[in-house]
């Protein structure tokens, strides 16, 4: 923030031989301060339809000059400095035309135009006041003076606006970079989640098929041990069948003999 002193100074630059009137005496304070209001809000100009003019009347605002100048007027006083700017630029690079060191505006307009970013402390040197500085009456050079200072209090406040954008800047990737943390943490656990009901499956997976596995070979003993059953069953059957036959034949044996000795015993007695 400016102090009370610095305060003063730019209220007196901003309105000094500037009475409320349809008159408007545009001093040296303020085509400075147009020069870095213009390069620092930069971004309002986006080349888009009346982008311009609106950027202006926002500029009018906010140094409180509605009704000493309008922005059209602001808009030419810029493309003035501009095009004055290109035309000493061009000279000095075709015929080294010394003109640009006599204009206190070159440098400024030259650092402004050329980075294309607020202004920095190499390029704001006595030059861009005055090239008769040094054989200014004192006053003119206490203006001056008073005129630079206030010019770094404008990059300064500038700078601690990037400060502060920049900071905020931080502070959103920060917060950016927590919620992709978060994200990737929750990713991580889904897919963890994942892999284990996966495992999870697959364990019940191999429980079934160990499970069917046990229960064919019991099914399969089970056929055997009652094929054997049934083996062994028939070959019993099949003996016991065959142990009558034999009984059977050997009673009919027997039998046959008996009624032969029977036979021979009554030829016998009969003889």
């Amino acid at each position: 923030m400016f102090s009370t002193s610095q305060n003063v100074i730019l209220q007196q630059w901003q309105h000094a031989d500037t009475p409320i009137s349809r008159k408007c005496q545009w001093t040296d304070a303020n085509t400075a301060d147009l020069i870095v209001w213009r390069v620092s809000n930069n971004s309002l100009f986006t080349g888009r339809r009346n982008a311009a003019i609106k950027a202006f009347e926002l500029y009018v605002k906010e140094k409180q000059l509605v009704g000493k100048v309008t922005p059209a007027w602001v808009r030419k006083k810029w493309e003035n400095l501009k095009q004055k700017y290109k035309d000493l630029k061009t000279l000095s690079m075709v015929g080294g035309n010394t003109s640009t060191a006599t204009w206190k505006w070159y440098a400024i307009m030259d650092g402004a135009l050329s980075s294309e970013t607020p202004l920095n402390h190499h390029f704001i040197t006595p030059i861009q006041v005055s090239s008769s500085a040094q054989d200014a009456p004192p006053i003119k050079q206490r203006k001056e003076e008073d005129w630079l200072s206030a010019l770094q209090e404008l990059e300064r406040r500038q700078e601690e606006r990037e400060r502060q954008v920049t900071e905020r800047e931080d502070e959103r990737d920060r917060r950016a970079a927590v919620r992709e943390e978060e994200r990737d943490r929750r990713a991580a656990e889904r897919e963890a989640e994942r892999d284990r009901r996966a495992v999870e499956r697959e364990e019940v997976r191999e429980r079934q098929a160990l499970e069917r596995e046990e229960r064919r070979e019991r099914e399969m003993f089970a056929r055997q041990e009652r094929w054997e059953k049934e083996m062994l069953s028939r070959e019993e059957r099949q003996e016991r069948d065959y142990r009558e036959r034999e009984e059977r034949r050997e009673r009919e044996a027997a039998a046959r003999e008996e009624r032969l000795f029977k036979l021979l015993e009554t030829f016998m007695a009969n003889k």
